[in-house]
């Protein structure tokens, strides 16, 4: 039985993913995901059934399209796997039923500033708003508000030494949410990470070419990434690490 629930949770979060998909493709362009059929960008033809399955329509298409042959991004196929997994390890640590859309909202705002370098203030409130729902019984806990602070100072200072350079706006939400999810001092390991991670990716960069010392790369990624570290080994590090 334990078998069959890790199996459904993964096509349900590979579903899930294709959800994400349309929303990270449809979104930044200013198209509905809720309405009209899925297309394929190129050669605009209507996909079937058979074009959207999660994960095995591109692992049987070659990762192609049907109709034009021309290259379906591997950002689809890695959402959808990504989600799968997420959900299953989520059912099987007993995160609960709303680590599933914590989940889902965040790799969504990280996968499409990732691709665009655009982040969805709309997105970044629903996530706050799940963030909220997750503290309810825990509201006058002032850790979550200096969390939150101590997110915003980090990110928001840099914006402004660096004279809008160095971070995006969109970064300062991600990282005010950031603060307000984790709290006070668990943010602290959360936004070192995010800094470590974000360093080696620019520093591999530069080492292979692909971009200089004034080429920009996504940072809400990375806020992200830090954000789930730190939630689920935040204190942990802190113990071992910040000795706080």
């Amino acid at each position: 039985m334990r078998a069959v629930m890790v199996w459904l949770w993964f096509a349900i979060g590979a579903v899930a993913g294709s959800v994400a998909n349309a929303v990270i493709y449809r979104l930044p362009r200013g198209l509905s995901w809720v309405r009209g059929r899925s297309v394929c960008p190129d050669c605009k033809h209507n996909l079937g059934f058979w074009d959207l399955i999660p994960v095995l329509s591109w692992v049987m298409l070659r990762g192609k399209c049907r109709y034009c042959h021309s290259p379906i991004p591997y950002r689809y196929l890695l959402v959808e796997l990504l989600l799968g997994s997420a959900f299953t390890l989520s059912y099987l640590s007993n995160l609960g039923i709303l680590s599933y859309f914590m989940i889902w909202i965040t790799v969504v705002i990280a996968a499409m500033d990732w691709e665009t370098m655009l982040v969805s203030d709309w997105l970044v409130g629903i996530w706050a708003i799940l963030v909220i729902l997750s503290h309810l019984g825990d509201l006058s806990n002032l850790s979550y508000l200096g969390g939150a602070m101590a997110g915003i100072g980090v990110i928001g200072g840099i914006w402004i030494l660096s004279k809008k350079h160095a971070m995006g706006e969109g970064d300062i939400g991600i990282a005010a949410v950031m603060g307000l999810w984790l709290g006070w001092p668990r943010v602290a390991p959360a936004l070192w990470i995010s800094f470590v991670a974000g360093a080696v990716y620019g520093l591999w960069l530069l080492v292979v070419g692909r971009k200089t010392m004034k080429s920009k790369i996504a940072f809400g990624p990375f806020l992200i990434l830090g954000s789930w570290i730190g939630y689920l080994w935040g204190d942990k590090i802190i113990s071992y690490v910040f000795h706080f």
